[in-house]
């Protein structure tokens, strides 16, 4: 038997599904956490309406925000969801509309973008496919069913598995460059930025552990997916994840519950009766065989390719002309978590109504909010679609040529500062094709 038929009768394996009932609870209690802040932190009207400039991704210009109204609807219409996933009650629909309004939101704007939020979206559509209501939830309840009434073919937790070892394992190969394997950047820029008073800032800036933290990170990501689904090293691996993401936690402060859903997913890797307090809850050995819950044809194979996509995508950067890491193109989607740094020297753009005109400053934080211009000081792209909003305001206020330049100059991982686009180059008017050398983009340092 080839191995192409042995993982086929793998993934077709029944297994009881306790696991992946757990594991909707803990994503749907994690998901209202994320939409309560979300309302508290009042997301729509800071991140999305108040700013004059939108950054668009790349092909999906088209999606805009809504009116102020429609978006604080939509929130509460996600939270509403984030509720009944977690009930296990009207669980399919629920977590399509979720994944669907939780990506509008990503993808309106590049300022917000984060790993962990587009790992959010692709667990709701994944969970929204599997049979994960049928354990744990109020529609047993409804339904006078049981947990322990049926099995799910295993490839629905294999499933979730895959997304989860892939953000370690892809995180850990973004690691293996000369900045990280030789200089500990951006880890030692990451920790001399911590302010003093801090828990950990006198132990973390320490020489030692800055060069325990860039190796043992390295490490960790690379190794732990292959510890957890190895059954031998399973349970040692769990300890060293929870320091890991605790530690996370506490040194870095953009990261949210991303840690904490990271700890309760190693659950998906043991098998139901390694769990003490689900394997109380299995039939007694020699209960007659459970019914198998089956999915059609069609759903195997579009997770087969999404699986395949989530493999391949992070790696279309290296058929890109442009530097990843400089230029942010490629970067995204790729789970290259905390893999670089940038310190702001200088953020300014000016505008001017053609070539000889009088070059005047633009009070920039009227136009984007805090997130958009940390994302504009990494992002080329992002650096353009600004000055291309800006060039339609000059017009609106009477302007016949605007031309919009940038003096954006960062210290990337510790380098010496360094332009990241041309500052004598309308930025109003480059080619922004991913596809093309952007010549408009200052060399990367080294």
């Amino acid at each position: 038997m080839n191995w192409t038929a042995k993982l086929r009768n793998y993934l077709s394996e029944p297994t009881y599904g306790h696991i992946l009932g757990l594991f909707r609870i803990v994503y749907g209690c994690f998901m209202i956490i994320e939409m309560g802040l979300y309302l508290k932190m009042d997301v729509v009207k800071n991140a999305f309406i108040l700013p004059k400039v939108h950054l668009s991704y790349s092909y999906l210009e088209f999606v805009q925000p809504l009116p102020e109204g429609i978006m604080d609807v939509i929130q509460y219409v996600m939270l509403a969801c984030a509720v009944l996933i977690a009930l296990g009650l009207w669980f399919r629909p629920a977590s399509f509309v979720f994944g669907t309004l939780f990506a509008y939101f990503f993808f309106l704007d590049k300022g917000i973008f984060n790993n962990h939020l587009y790992l959010f979206v692709m667990l709701a559509f994944i969970l929204g496919f599997t049979h994960a209501d049928r354990f744990f939830s109020l529609r047993n309840y409804f339904a006078r069913e049981s947990s322990n009434d049926f099995k799910v073919q295993r490839w629905e937790v294999f499933l979730i598995q895959m997304h989860i070892s892939i953000v370690y394992f892809y995180g850990g190969l973004a690691k293996i460059n000369p900045d990280w394997l030789f200089h500990c950047q951006p880890v030692r820029t990451l920790v001399e930025q911590m302010p003093a008073d801090h828990i950990l800032s006198s132990w973390l800036k320490l020489d030692f552990q800055i060069a325990f933290e860039t190796y043992a990170g390295l490490i960790f990501d690379l190794a732990i997916p292959f510890l957890l689904w190895y059954k031998p090293t399973r349970l040692w691996s769990v300890l060293p994840t929870l320091f890991f993401h605790v530690s996370n936690s506490l040194t870095f402060d953009d990261i949210g519950i991303f840690p904490f859903i990271m700890i309760f997913a190693t659950v998906l890797y043991f098998e139901p009766d390694e769990l003490p307090i689900i394997k109380n809850m299995l039939p007694k050995k020699g209960k007659a065989s459970l019914p198998l819950l089956d999915s059609a044809g069609w759903v195997k194979k579009l997770m087969v390719a999404h699986i395949v996509f989530q493999l391949l995508f992070p790696f279309r950067g290296l058929f890109l002309p442009n530097p990843v890491n400089w230029t942010m193109i490629a970067n995204r989607f790729s789970w290259r978590m905390k893999s670089q740094t940038r310190l702001v020297d200088e953020f300014r753009f000016t505008i001017q109504d053609g070539p000889n005109g009088e070059p005047l400053p633009v009070e920039i934080n009227k136009f984007l909010n805090p997130m958009q211009m940390n994302a504009v000081s990494y992002d080329a792209l992002a650096a353009a679609a600004t000055a291309k909003q800006l060039a339609e305001e000059g017009k609106r206020r009477g302007m016949a040529d605007p031309v919009v330049k940038a003096s954006i100059k960062v210290r990337w991982n510790g380098y010496p500062p360094s332009y990241t686009v041309n500052p004598e180059v309308d930025l109003s008017k480059v080619d922004c094709s991913p596809f093309k050398k952007l010549d408009w983009v200052m060399p990367m340092p080294h």
